[in-house]
């Protein structure tokens, strides 16, 4: 029997649909999304208006304030109204908390997912992940000096 190996992207493109497939269930048995997931930690980490988590998560406003209404309809997040300091006529402007519920669901969350990374470095030693780091550091140099037309 011949066995043939994988070129390295195609392995990494089974890997991103393996760890996608993980924490897509992970995230669902904690009611989110992988997205909604992302922003409350935004949240969490202090970046609370429309304005820095769109810049940060490079999400167009619209699709942002869909998934904020999301979390707010789950009672995940809070929103609060900011006083216009410029008295200038502009849009309100808004910024996010999370509330106790979506506190305990972003820290079950990533309590999860650290357990998930503890299972599947369980049988390595710090040697080979640290290798891994390293080649990981080094593909996504690789890719970003690459260019497509």
């Amino acid at each position: 029997m011949i066995f043939f190996l994988k070129e390295p992207l195609d392995n990494l493109l089974d890997l991103q649909r393996e760890y996608q497939r993980f924490v897509q269930k992970m995230a669902k048995n904690n009611q989110l999304t992988i997205a909604e997931w992302q922003l409350l930690q935004r949240i969490a980490d202090g970046k609370n208006s429309q304005e820095l988590l769109a810049e940060d998560l490079r999400l167009d406003t619209s699709t942002l304030s869909r998934q904020l209404s999301k979390l707010t309809t789950k009672a995940f997040v809070k929103i609060s109204k900011v006083a216009n300091q410029n008295n200038i006529k502009t849009r309100k402007s808004y910024q996010y908390h999370l509330s106790e519920i979506g506190q305990r669901v972003l820290s079950q969350m990533n309590t999860d997912f650290k357990e998930f990374g503890q299972k599947v470095f369980a049988q390595w030693t710090g040697e080979e992940k640290n290798f891994l780091k390293i080649l990981i550091n080094r593909l996504t140099q690789s890719m970003r000096q690459v260019t497509l037309n």
